[in-house]
């Protein structure tokens, strides 16, 4: 493959930018071209409309179409651009050649101050180029081992980390793109609109790096594993780890990681018969933020609330369940009918609840909004309920 590297700022003036970017990838003898961050537009949006999305969007799209009528038959270009999905405004890497454009990877952890205007991305895509299976990381993801292994496990040969990393943070950026190949024993190529762009070796050998000035590189990689003297493990870390937790333990925990700047997102329920709607629910919940609590109603509680005859699964084997899915990091069990105190305690960054709860009825909406916490209600998309599948299995039972 022969890979082109691309480390140009972007203009401030969108037409000339574009035009620039046109006439270097019409020079390019490049098979895959690859762009910094936003090297479409740049951080700075303040020149753009965005008040109408959907013009901000054709506009991106017209010049990523002028960007395509130049590109020659079997090259495949990666550039970053912002992107509009679901209305909301994303920081994303596009795949274009001569027959498609289209979005590959957006960004999922986003930069505090700089990635205000954006909203949070899910889409990762495995591309496939030539023969490689290849990742999308978008700058600040470079910090994430678990987006690493997210590609990992799909088979993925080399990674791609687009950015515009600044100079003053140069030493991790190195750091980071050779701890990145050396773990996953992959390939890692980093290109940074600000200089430093390198291609990393499966062994932390660099292979190739750049200035700190605009430069463009283009070189034959062979993107191929050297035989290591170690295996890849991805161990099954503790799989009798007790994440029920008391309450004064993770108030512990909790606040150590906050002070790290995580946010914690805290939902609860009785989870009694766990079905796909809780599932789904809670990884929705987890994606919000950096660690998951999941109050658990303890057995006193549900019978206060649905009666005698619940819960059908003791608290004990509710949290097991609950343990077992990836998503929910801690849980605690409260005896109260509702978990206010828990809230109160806890000090949660972001309160979750069904979508079917308005926001004046969910309990310590006020008071984590109070400290400048966020309050989500997530729709539900399965048509489920542990009272629904109750009323099934004893219908089935009468049959």
């Amino acid at each position: 493959m022969r890979l082109g590297i691309f480390q140009v700022k972007p203009l401030e003036d969108f037409c000339k930018n574009c035009e620039r970017l046109q006439n270097l990838i019409k020079n390019s003898k490049a098979e895959v071209l690859v762009f910094p961050e936003l090297a479409l537009t740049g951080y700075k949006l303040e020149q753009f409309e965005l008040s109408s999305l959907n013009l901000f969007q054709e506009l991106i799209l017209d010049c990523l179409k002028r960007l395509q009528r130049v590109i020659s038959e079997g090259q495949t270009l990666l550039i970053g651009a912002p992107g509009v999905r679901e209305e909301e405004l994303r920081n994303c890497v596009y795949m274009v050649t001569s027959s498609d454009v289209e979005v590959v990877s957006e960004k999922l952890m986003l930069f505090p101050g700089i990635d205000d205007v954006f909203r949070p991305g899910r889409v990762k895509k495995v591309l496939k180029i030539g023969n490689v299976k290849i990742g999308i990381i978008l700058c600040f993801e470079l910090r994430s081992p678990e987006v690493f292994r997210y590609f990992l496990k799909e088979g993925v040969e080399a990674f791609f980390v687009v950015a515009e990393w600044p100079v003053s943070r140069l030493n991790h950026w190195k750091t980071l793109l050779s701890a990145r190949a050396i773990e996953n024993k992959s390939f890692v190529v980093g290109v940074n609109s600000l200089g430093g762009s390198c291609i990393i070796a499966p062994d932390g050998t660099v292979v190739k790096e750049l200035s700190l000035e605009e430069e463009v590189l283009e070189v034959e990689m062979e993107f191929l594993t050297p035989e290591l003297p170690y295996p890849l493990r991805t161990p099954f870390v503790n799989p009798q780890q007790n994440k029920v937790k008391a309450l004064e333990e993770l108030k512990e925990i909790s606040q150590i990681r906050q002070s790290k700047g995580q946010k914690m997102v805290f939902t609860n329920g009785c989870f009694d018969i766990l079905h796909a709607g809780h599932v789904d629910y809670l990884e929705k919940a987890r994606a919000l933020g950096d660690f998951l609590v999941v109050g658990l109603n303890s057995d006193k509680s549900i019978k206060k609330i649905k009666g005698k005859k619940r819960p059908v699964n003791p608290e004990a084997l509710r949290a097991k369940v609950l343990s077992g899915l990836k998503c929910v990091d801690y849980i605690v069990i409260f005896e109260e009918e509702t978990p206010e105190r828990l809230i109160k305690e806890l000090k949660p960054d972001i309160l979750v609840k069904g979508a079917d709860w308005e926001e004046d009825k969910i309990v310590g909406a006020t008071f984590v909004k109070s400290y400048g916490g966020e309050v989500h209600r997530i729709e539900f998309t399965f048509n489920t309920s542990t009272t629904n599948i109750i009323e099934k299995i004893l219908s089935n039972l009468v049959k």
